[in-house]
């Protein structure tokens, strides 16, 4: 049986904080690609009554065991 990699899932790390607090905080999420990670990102903060400003974004290297910096768009308007 053949595995196919579009199947694969990737562990995604958003650092934010809410507008009106001082500290910051960590959603993880398991996702097929960053796309699918940030509309799960958008659509868990949209239950809050403040906005999210997020400080990065990492996905899991699982081969080298550490946290890779994804890179984003600051000028879209969910994200910041």
């Amino acid at each position: 049986m053949k595995i196919d990699p579009r199947n694969d899932l990737f562990e995604y790390r958003f650092h934010y904080h809410l507008e009106d607090t001082v500290g910051y905080a960590d959603k993880y999420f398991l996702a097929h690609d960053f796309k699918e990670a940030k509309e799960m990102f958008e659509y868990a903060c949209s239950k809050r009554a403040s906005s999210a400003l997020l400080e990065r974004v990492e996905m899991w290297n699982r081969w080298a065991d550490r946290w890779d910096e994804v890179e984003f768009s600051t000028k879209d308007h969910c994200l910041n």
